[in-house]
């Protein structure tokens, strides 16, 4: 499925215009994990490890917030929240299927690449260093009516949820 995705930092504008989503920032692709290494191949005890959240990464076009996301970057600034919304592409309705929100935000990384010779922006990726995150999934049925959401969360300094 197609979606479309937004990323909000406060104080920090992006160039959307779609209704709902003004001046947030436009996401392309995403990638963010979990890993929790546990011993349950050698031993008896196959206990967890503490778990290690990736960063979350983010790869948009250079718009209004890239000087903005560099300048946190290289003077540390941390953001009190950041959210990321993501729904299916396309239609007027933007219900959001999928919402991280991310708590003590850091850009950790942030890199651009680009082509001559080519219609396209540059591109950069970005990198989100975070305390705490809550992912929420809300169902939708194929008319786009919202069903019961379910979330998880973890706080990576309380080590709890």
């Amino acid at each position: 499925m197609a979606f479309d995705a937004f990323l909000k930092i406060e104080g920090v504008e992006g160039e959307s215009t779609r209704k709902g989503f003004e001046k947030m920032i436009e996401i392309d692709s995403f990638s963010f994990g979990a890993h929790n290494p546990t011993s349950i191949g050698s031993g008896g005890g196959g206990g967890a490890g503490k778990v290690s959240l990736s960063n979350f990464n983010v790869s948009k076009v250079t718009d209004a917030a890239s000087p903005a996301l560099f300048q946190a970057c290289c003077s540390g600034k941390h953001f009190p929240k950041a959210t990321i919304t993501l729904h299916k592409a396309g239609g007027d309705e933007a219900l959001p299927y999928l919402t991280y929100e991310f708590e003590k935000v850091f850009i950790e990384n942030i890199d651009w690449g680009g082509a001559s010779g080519t219609n396209d922006r540059p591109s950069e990726n970005v990198s989100l260093a975070f305390g705490k995150v809550e992912i929420l999934y809300q169902p939708q049925s194929e008319a786009g009516a919202a069903a019961g959401a379910v979330s998880a969360s973890w706080d990576q300094m309380a080590v709890s949820r």
